[in-house]
């Protein structure tokens, strides 16, 4: 083969491998850079925030209080001669409960006694005189005041006397003993505590948007960590004011408590029905994500997800209503929670409903 032949084989070689490789180039290159430049979407299911009309429960926390509840103390000074209750009994209503000395105040009412009656029998006598007219009026007087003065006295040492007798205001639960026979107490000494456990209330707040729906006579339901019962409370009273720190109004119920089986002080997770329907945005309980700060949930925004502070309000067992944060139109993500980090690229299945 001549050498001119064998230029234009090697040419025509060389041409045939520049466009095979031109022509690779030109169906990978867009796609390969494509996937090259930056992190794969994560596929991920949503739903769009919508009004809808809806029902439900307010879940909220709450606190058993006694229905009564008072620190017994004495109203004088005075060393205790007995002590006439055992710790955690229950006590009636005018029932005796400690007695302190008061020997001194009884000599004095013997002597006042005594005074009363010595001023009585000269108020008769001159009584007698006075009609007799062999004293004056105003003689007479001065022996009635005096007498009637006696008789005062006797009511306020009365009194006095009285006062180192505590009795029960109202029937209840005794508490821990802080003193003991013997001890000098001072007015004002707590001695121990009375409380009344049967009815107990149950306190708790609920946001101010929902106090229309929440009547007097109307039935809430309450758990405690003692156990996993549901107990029914009714509604008697709320507060006429909103608490402006919090916007809340406290709400309080009643629970007969006739086995004494709750005490005061238990903390409740409390569920109250709304009896009505109303408007607003429900989003399914997975994507609802509480947060030590509050609460949040992930949007789609732009092809990437992005984390929103809300507040939440009614609860069912598989959806919760949005008060605040989000807004009709934003795309809620409801799948791949754990893995999702703000900024994610997501790609997101829009599903058409809450459930």
């Amino acid at each position: 083969m001549s050498i001119h032949k064998l230029a234009i084989l090697c040419l025509f070689t060389l041409t045939a491998i520049a466009c095979k490789k031109e022509k690779d180039s030109s169906t990978s290159g867009p796609a390969d850079i494509k996937s090259m430049g930056g992190p794969k979407a994560m596929q991920v299911e949503g739903m769009v925030a919508q009004m809808q009309t809806i029902s439900g429960d307010i879940n909220t926390t709450g606190t058993l209080l006694s229905d009564e509840e008072v620190e017994v103390r004495s109203e004088v000074s005075g060393r205790i001669t007995h002590i006439y209750f055992k710790e955690g009994q229950f006590i009636s209503k005018g029932q005796l409960m400690v007695k302190l000395n008061d020997d001194d105040l009884q000599a004095e009412m013997q002597k006042l006694k005594i005074e009363i009656k010595l001023a009585e029998d000269k108020e008769n006598r001159q009584k007698q005189l006075l009609a007799a007219s062999a004293v004056s009026k105003d003689e007479y007087e001065v022996v009635l005041t005096n007498y009637q003065m006696l008789k005062a006295n006797a009511e306020i040492l009365r009194t006095k006397i009285e006062k180192t007798r505590i009795i029960a205001p109202f029937s209840g639960l005794i508490g821990l003993k802080e003193v003991s026979p013997g001890a000098f107490i001072n007015n004002g000494t707590v001695i121990t505590t009375l409380q009344s456990v049967k009815p107990l209330k149950l306190e708790f707040s609920i946001p101010e948007k929902y106090v229309p729906y929440v009547q007097n006579n109307m039935e809430v339901s309450f758990k405690v960590v003692q156990n996993n019962a549901i107990y029914k409370a009714k509604v008697y009273a709320r507060d006429p004011k909103i608490d402006q720190s919090t916007r809340t109004v406290k709400i309080r119920a009643i629970y007969p408590n006739t086995d004494g089986k709750l005490f005061p002080g238990s903390f409740t997770d409390v569920t109250i029905p709304i009896g009505g329907q109303q408007k607003g945005i429900m989003i399914p309980s997975m994507a609802y994500i509480p947060d030590i700060n509050g609460a949040k949930v992930f949007i789609s925004k732009n092809g990437t997800a992005m984390s929103i502070p809300v507040k939440s309000g009614l609860r069912t067992e598989s959806a919760v209503q949005i008060t605040d944060g989000l807004s009709v139109g934003d795309t809620v993500l409801t799948t791949g929670i754990l893995q999702l980090k703000p900024n994610t690229p997501v790609r997101v299945n829009v599903k058409s409903t809450t459930e």
